[in-house]
C-alpha cells in the first residue's frame, strides 16, 4: 500500500472525498496512489491540500538524511566521544 493511500485511509477519507477536494476523479487518484500515474506537482499540491498535508522539495543529497529522521520518528542521534580505559587525561 502506498504511502499516500496509508495516510488517506488512516485518516478515514475516502477516494471520492479527497479527489472531489482536489479537483479530480476518484479513478485518477486511485492511479496516483497505485503508481500507475506520475502526477503533476499541482496535482500533488491540490491532494495534499485536500488531505491537510503539506508538500516539501528537498534537494537530492539531502533526501538519505531526511528519511532516516523520518523512520526514527523525529528522534535526532548524535554520537559524542566518552572516555575509555587508557584515555587519563594527563595535564
Amino acid at each position: 500500500m502506498s504511502t499516500l493511500r496509508r495516510f488517506r485511509v488512516r485518516q478515514r477519507l475516502t477516494l471520492e472525498i479527497v479527489s472531489g477536494k482536489a479537483g479530480m476523479s476518484p479513478q485518477h487518484l486511485s492511479e496516483i496512489e497505485s503508481g500507475k500515474r506520475d502526477p503533476r506537482l499541482s496535482s500533488i499540491e491540490r491532494v495534499a491540500d485536500a488531505m491537510n498535508l503539506s508538500v516539501m522539495l528537498v534537494p537530492e543529497h539531502m533526501v538519505p538524511e531526511i528519511r532516516r529522521y523520518v523512520a526514527s520518528n523525529g528522534r535526532v542521534f548524535t554520537t559524542t566521544k566518552t572516555k575509555g580505559a587508557g584515555d587519563d587525561d594527563q595535564t
